[in-house]
């Protein structure tokens, strides 16, 4: 039997690790391999993953569409995880720059590498071997339905995930407003009217972990390996400025000011994620997801209090971002 293989793509803030935690969270029963690719040298997302699969592989410091490296790393650790642990499910968190179908993509010539000009059939790689193993089931996008719209209108990335999903999960409308789930519907018309789109309420978690992992047929997938099969190779990469700047700092840092400093970037500034080591030494975290900003409340230091922070943005300026940062520290 072949263990199937998720995708859970959708742009940056969009609600990825919130959907998994969901459904990790009623998960008893089945094994959910999860693994969560990050920008940036901090991983952060991984430490919010609260459900915990049977397995967890951070893939952090690139994109893994078009990282070499993570590249590697991402087909070497599903092949691992299933071998170890033989999961029911894999899950891949892509970070939110991903393009899906350069992911699938990369698995079929992965396993048909070993194969020569001449015909000639080399011994079985470990790509091959792991396709053996595992069987693409979905491409999963999450739309933010407060932002979603001016993403996916402005944003390569955000279109190519939509328009390579078999299913859309409309994340956010507790908080969006009727016209701007309106707007990211006509979107999603434009974009991607294949896939089957839909939400669940909070009660509904066990609902949504049963339509996510259901096994699709993958537009993505038969448009990968055709163009593997024929090599036409997209020759994919990304075409905005999008920078990750990683900060850490062992001093505390006064809460309003960090969220100052996250607010004076603007537009500029498309995602923030991480905890910080407050004045009063409590443990915060502080996000920009969307149009919103927020620092709130993440329980006790598991170890020594220490603010790590990723901050993704359009030509962000990592020195001066440094030094504004640093001028929120208080007293030790």
């Amino acid at each position: 039997m072949k263990t199937p293989f998720t995708i859970l793509t959708g742009w940056l803030g969009a609600g990825k690790t919130t959907a998994l935690n969901r459904m990790l969270g009623v998960a008893s029963g089945k094994r959910i391999a999860v693994l969560v690719n990050e920008l940036g040298r901090i991983a952060i997302d991984t430490r919010l993953i609260v459900g915990r699969g049977s397995d967890v592989l951070e893939l952090a410091g690139g994109c893994v569409c078009c990282s070499i490296d993570v590249k590697n790393d991402l087909w070497d650790g599903i092949g691992d995880v299933v071998a170890r642990t033989q999961p029911d499910h894999v899950v891949l968190e892509t970070t939110g720059i991903a393009e899906p179908a350069a992911i699938l993509e990369g698995l079929v010539r992965r396993g048909s590498a070993d194969n020569d000009a001449d015909g000639i059939r080399r011994p079985r790689s470990r790509g091959e071997l792991l396709l053996d193993r595992i069987v693409p089931a979905g491409v999963v996008c999450v739309v933010d339905a407060e932002a979603g719209a001016d993403a996916l209108a402005t944003r390569d990335e955000a279109r190519n995930q939509a328009a390579t999903a078999d299913r859309v999960l409309i994340a956010k409308l507790d908080v969006a407003s009727p016209e701007a789930v309106a707007r990211c519907h006509a979107r999603l018309d434009a974009l991607a009217p294949h896939a089957e789109r839909a939400a669940f309420p909070d009660a509904e978690a066990r609902a949504m972990m049963a339509w996510v992992v259901e096994p699709r047929e993958l537009r993505a997938w038969q448009a990968g390996t055709r163009r593997a099969e024929v090599g036409e190779g997209h020759g994919h990469h990304h075409h905005n400025q999008l920078v990750a700047i990683s900060f850490a700092d062992d001093a505390p840092l006064v809460g309003a000011r960090v969220l100052a400093v996250i607010s004076q970037l603007g537009d500029r500034l498309v995602r923030a994620k991480g905890f910080v080591h407050l004045a009063d030494h409590t443990r915060g975290f502080v996000e920009r997801a969307g149009i919103r900003t927020d620092l709130r409340d993440a329980g006790a230091w598991p170890g020594p209090p220490r603010t790590e922070l990723v901050l993704i943005g359009d030509g962000l300026d990592e020195a001066a971002i440094r030094r504004a940062l640093w001028a929120c520290r208080s007293g030790s």
